[in-house]
């Protein structure tokens, strides 16, 4: 479709036609789903604002510890088409049932799972590297003396940007990894490792690296309802 192929899909980097804003839309809409019980009864602004956490905490957290500018404001058309997904979900009669029907479906669920995949593989992708960049540019304090290779700041942006609206709002503390059986945290840890060994100690090319952690994501989220 347009032209798209399967290594630019997965990885995101497909910006022909309409495919990259699709796959984005995919991702809001999933999300909405995944938050449609907990924001059920909520004043519009809270329950639009707690998809927006859903959808984004990692994305103001992992920016924000290195001193950038948080990603949904950056690239605001995620916020738009968030926002966009939130209405659709829940305000728009008819409309809005007969989308919770399709996304419950086998195919529909399907669909917006790999949605998810690819653009949680791309959030903890981006917060690795641009960790990574930040600390590389850092010029008002020395760099580490015996580890040339910065890992610390790339593995926490990365863990957070992949699970970091799991932990908000603040108030939820660590409740999200208490039972250490939370696919979201586990799949983020587990992505932002083989990420980062891959492409820092085995030299595996960073796209390949992405293709990967996007596959395995896709494989954890579907083999549960299959």
């Amino acid at each position: 479709y347009h032209g798209a192929r399967p290594y630019s899909f997965l990885t995101f980097t497909d910006k022909a036609g309409v495919i990259w804003e699709l796959t984005v839309l995919g991702f809001m809409l999933k999300v909405g789903q995944d938050v449609r019980e907990q924001v059920a009864g909520m004043y519009w602004a809270k329950a639009l604002i707690s998809t927006a956490l859903a959808a984004f905490g990692g994305g103001f957290l992992a920016p924000i510890i290195v001193g950038h500018c948080p990603i949904p404001l950056r690239e605001e058309t995620f916020a738009w088409i968030m926002v966009f997904s939130w209405y659709v979900t829940h305000h728009i009669p008819v409309v809005s049932a007969t989308w919770y029907r399709i996304a419950q479906s086998g195919p529909g669920w399907v669909v917006i799972s790999i949605c998810f995949a690819i653009f949680k593989t791309q959030q903890i992708v981006g917060g690795i590297e641009l960790a990574a960049n930040a600390i590389d540019a850092e010029a008002l304090e020395p760099h580490s003396r015996h580890f040339w290779t910065p890992a610390a700041g790339p593995f926490l942006c990365g863990f957070l940007s992949g699970c970091g609206g799991a932990f908000m709002p603040f108030d939820k503390a660590l409740k999200p990894i208490e039972s250490g059986k939370n696919w979201s945290v586990q799949s983020s840890f587990l992505a932002t490792v083989l990420y980062f060994g891959a492409t820092r100690w085995l030299n595996v090319a960073a796209l390949d690296a992405k293709l990967g952690i996007c596959l395995m994501r896709i494989l954890g989220d579907l083999l549960p309802k299959t």
